[in-house]
Protein backbone atom coordinates (compact mmCIF):
# COMPACT_ATOMS: atom_id res chain seq x y z
CA UNK A 1 0.00 0.00 0.00
CA UNK A 2 1.45 3.37 -1.02
CA UNK A 3 1.68 6.41 1.25
CA UNK A 4 -1.20 8.23 -0.45
CA UNK A 5 -3.58 5.30 -0.03
CA UNK A 6 -2.54 4.75 3.59
CA UNK A 7 -3.09 8.45 4.35
CA UNK A 8 -6.57 8.45 2.75
CA UNK A 9 -7.63 5.33 4.64
CA UNK A 10 -6.31 6.60 7.98
CA UNK A 11 -7.79 10.09 7.70
CA UNK A 12 -11.05 8.84 6.18
CA UNK A 13 -11.82 6.30 8.90
CA UNK A 14 -10.74 8.84 11.53
CA UNK A 15 -13.28 11.30 10.09
CA UNK A 16 -16.02 8.64 10.18
CA UNK A 17 -15.24 7.81 13.81
CA UNK A 18 -15.12 11.48 14.86
CA UNK A 19 -18.44 12.18 13.13
CA UNK A 20 -20.12 9.20 14.77
CA UNK A 21 -18.82 10.30 18.17
CA UNK A 22 -20.02 13.90 17.79
CA UNK A 23 -23.43 12.93 16.38
CA UNK A 24 -23.85 10.29 19.08
CA UNK A 25 -23.25 12.90 21.76
CA UNK A 26 -25.64 15.29 20.02
CA UNK A 27 -28.40 12.67 19.75
CA UNK A 28 -27.90 11.74 23.42
CA UNK A 29 -28.43 15.34 24.51
CA UNK A 30 -31.30 15.95 22.09
CA UNK A 31 -33.70 13.40 23.64
CA UNK A 32 -35.30 12.69 20.28
CA UNK A 33 -35.65 16.25 18.94
CA UNK A 34 -33.36 18.89 17.43
CA UNK A 35 -33.90 22.50 16.28
CA UNK A 36 -34.10 22.79 12.48
CA UNK A 37 -30.68 24.42 11.84
CA UNK A 38 -28.89 21.99 14.18
CA UNK A 39 -30.72 19.06 12.57
CA UNK A 40 -29.68 20.23 9.07
CA UNK A 41 -26.05 20.66 10.08
CA UNK A 42 -26.00 17.22 11.71
CA UNK A 43 -27.26 15.63 8.49
CA UNK A 44 -24.66 17.59 6.50
CA UNK A 45 -21.91 16.19 8.70
CA UNK A 46 -23.39 12.71 8.38
CA UNK A 47 -23.53 12.97 4.56
CA UNK A 48 -19.88 14.00 4.54
CA UNK A 49 -18.87 10.99 6.65
CA UNK A 50 -20.99 8.65 4.50
CA UNK A 51 -19.35 10.04 1.36
CA UNK A 52 -15.89 9.43 2.81
CA UNK A 53 -16.87 5.86 3.76
CA UNK A 54 -18.16 5.08 0.25
CA UNK A 55 -14.91 6.26 -1.26
CA UNK A 56 -12.91 4.19 1.19
CA UNK A 57 -14.95 1.15 0.13
CA UNK A 58 -14.05 1.82 -3.52
CA UNK A 59 -10.37 2.09 -2.63
CA UNK A 60 -10.39 -1.12 -0.58
CA UNK A 61 -12.58 -3.04 -3.04
CA UNK A 62 -10.24 -2.34 -5.95
CA UNK A 63 -7.45 -4.15 -4.09
CA UNK A 64 -9.61 -7.10 -3.03
CA UNK A 65 -8.92 -10.37 -4.83
CA UNK A 66 -12.22 -12.08 -5.51
CA UNK A 67 -12.26 -15.85 -5.14
CA UNK A 68 -15.54 -16.14 -7.05
CA UNK A 69 -16.30 -14.66 -10.45
CA UNK A 70 -19.09 -12.03 -10.42
CA UNK A 71 -20.96 -14.23 -12.91
CA UNK A 72 -20.71 -17.18 -10.51
CA UNK A 73 -21.91 -15.22 -7.50
CA UNK A 74 -25.15 -16.80 -6.24
CA UNK A 75 -28.12 -14.43 -6.27
CA UNK A 76 -31.26 -14.66 -4.23
CA UNK A 77 -29.88 -17.36 -1.91
CA UNK A 78 -28.74 -16.60 1.62
CA UNK A 79 -28.40 -18.72 4.70
CA UNK A 80 -30.58 -18.26 7.77
CA UNK A 81 -27.51 -17.03 9.64
CA UNK A 82 -26.79 -14.35 7.00
CA UNK A 83 -30.43 -13.24 6.99
CA UNK A 84 -30.39 -12.95 10.79
CA UNK A 85 -27.22 -10.83 10.75
CA UNK A 86 -28.66 -8.56 8.05
CA UNK A 87 -31.88 -8.10 10.00
CA UNK A 88 -29.95 -6.85 13.03
CA UNK A 89 -27.57 -4.50 11.20
CA UNK A 90 -28.98 -1.61 9.15
CA UNK A 91 -27.75 -1.51 5.56
CA UNK A 92 -25.30 1.12 4.33
CA UNK A 93 -26.04 2.61 0.90
CA UNK A 94 -23.09 2.01 -1.43
CA UNK A 95 -24.15 4.72 -3.89
CA UNK A 96 -24.05 8.50 -3.48
CA UNK A 97 -27.49 10.11 -3.41
CA UNK A 98 -28.21 12.49 -6.27
CA UNK A 99 -28.47 16.13 -5.17
CA UNK A 100 -31.96 17.42 -4.45
CA UNK A 101 -33.52 13.98 -4.11
CA UNK A 102 -34.78 12.32 -0.96
CA UNK A 103 -32.87 9.14 -0.26
CA UNK A 104 -34.48 6.18 1.46
CA UNK A 105 -32.03 3.76 3.05
CA UNK A 106 -32.61 0.15 4.03
CA UNK A 107 -33.77 1.45 7.40
CA UNK A 108 -36.64 3.33 5.74
CA UNK A 109 -35.44 6.76 6.86
CA UNK A 110 -35.29 9.71 4.47
CA UNK A 111 -32.75 12.50 4.66
CA UNK A 112 -34.05 16.08 4.84
CA UNK A 113 -34.02 18.31 1.77
CA UNK A 114 -34.77 21.49 3.70
CA UNK A 115 -34.73 22.08 7.42
CA UNK A 116 -37.08 24.92 8.40
CA UNK A 117 -37.07 26.26 11.92
CA UNK A 118 -38.80 24.14 14.49
CA UNK A 119 -38.08 20.85 16.20
CA UNK A 120 -37.29 17.74 14.15
CA UNK A 121 -37.18 14.11 15.23
CA UNK A 122 -33.76 12.47 15.30
CA UNK A 123 -34.98 8.97 14.35
CA UNK A 124 -33.65 9.15 10.78
CA UNK A 125 -30.33 10.58 11.94
CA UNK A 126 -29.93 7.84 14.54
CA UNK A 127 -30.79 5.08 12.05
CA UNK A 128 -28.24 6.25 9.51
CA UNK A 129 -25.61 6.67 12.23
CA UNK A 130 -26.27 3.04 13.20
CA UNK A 131 -25.75 1.97 9.59
CA UNK A 132 -22.48 3.89 9.38
CA UNK A 133 -21.34 2.53 12.75
CA UNK A 134 -22.10 -1.03 11.62
CA UNK A 135 -20.04 -0.42 8.49
CA UNK A 136 -17.10 0.91 10.50
CA UNK A 137 -17.31 -2.01 12.92
CA UNK A 138 -17.30 -4.61 10.13
CA UNK A 139 -16.53 -3.14 6.67
CA UNK A 140 -15.64 -6.47 5.01
CA UNK A 141 -19.16 -7.38 3.74
CA UNK A 142 -19.59 -3.93 2.18
CA UNK A 143 -16.11 -4.10 0.65
CA UNK A 144 -17.00 -7.45 -0.95
CA UNK A 145 -20.29 -6.05 -2.26
CA UNK A 146 -18.44 -3.11 -3.80
CA UNK A 147 -15.75 -5.42 -5.20
CA UNK A 148 -18.35 -7.60 -6.94
CA UNK A 149 -20.01 -4.50 -8.35
CA UNK A 150 -16.73 -3.06 -9.61
CA UNK A 151 -15.76 -6.40 -11.15
CA UNK A 152 -18.86 -6.10 -13.32
CA UNK A 153 -18.21 -2.49 -14.33
CA UNK A 154 -17.57 -3.57 -17.90
CA UNK A 155 -21.36 -3.73 -18.13
CA UNK A 156 -23.26 -0.43 -18.51
CA UNK A 157 -23.87 0.39 -14.86
CA UNK A 158 -24.17 3.55 -12.81
CA UNK A 159 -21.04 4.78 -11.03
CA UNK A 160 -21.28 4.49 -7.22
CA UNK A 161 -19.94 8.05 -6.95
CA UNK A 162 -22.12 10.85 -8.24
CA UNK A 163 -20.65 13.49 -10.59
CA UNK A 164 -19.32 16.68 -9.08
CA UNK A 165 -18.44 17.32 -5.48
CA UNK A 166 -19.00 14.59 -2.89
CA UNK A 167 -22.04 14.97 -0.62
CA UNK A 168 -21.46 17.16 2.40
CA UNK A 169 -18.41 19.13 1.29
CA UNK A 170 -20.31 22.36 0.60
CA UNK A 171 -21.37 24.79 3.27
CA UNK A 172 -19.71 25.91 6.47
CA UNK A 173 -18.30 22.55 7.51
CA UNK A 174 -14.72 22.33 8.73
CA UNK A 175 -12.22 22.87 5.93
CA UNK A 176 -9.91 20.13 7.20
CA UNK A 177 -12.73 17.57 7.05
CA UNK A 178 -13.61 18.68 3.52
CA UNK A 179 -9.98 18.15 2.52
CA UNK A 180 -10.13 14.58 3.82
CA UNK A 181 -13.27 13.80 1.80
CA UNK A 182 -11.76 15.35 -1.34
CA UNK A 183 -8.55 13.32 -0.85
CA UNK A 184 -10.59 10.12 -0.58
CA UNK A 185 -12.69 11.17 -3.58
CA UNK A 186 -9.68 11.81 -5.81
CA UNK A 187 -8.11 8.47 -4.97
CA UNK A 188 -11.38 6.55 -5.39
CA UNK A 189 -12.03 8.12 -8.82
CA UNK A 190 -8.49 7.28 -9.87
CA UNK A 191 -9.19 3.65 -8.97
CA UNK A 192 -12.51 3.69 -10.83
CA UNK A 193 -10.90 5.12 -13.96
CA UNK A 194 -8.24 2.44 -14.18
CA UNK A 195 -8.42 0.51 -17.46
CA UNK A 196 -9.98 -2.92 -17.16
CA UNK A 197 -7.53 -5.85 -17.36
CA UNK A 198 -7.56 -7.71 -20.70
Amino acid sequence: MDVRTHSALTLGWRLVEATLASLGDLAGRAKGWLPGPVWARAFAELRRAEAAARRLLVILAEDLKLTVSPKQRPRGHSSAKTAKIRSKKPGFALFDPLPGLRVTHDTGTAEPVNAPFGLHATDGLAARCCALAALREDPDPAIRRMAFWLARKGCPRTCPLRPGLPPGVCGDLMESAQDVVMQCDALARQRLNRPLPP
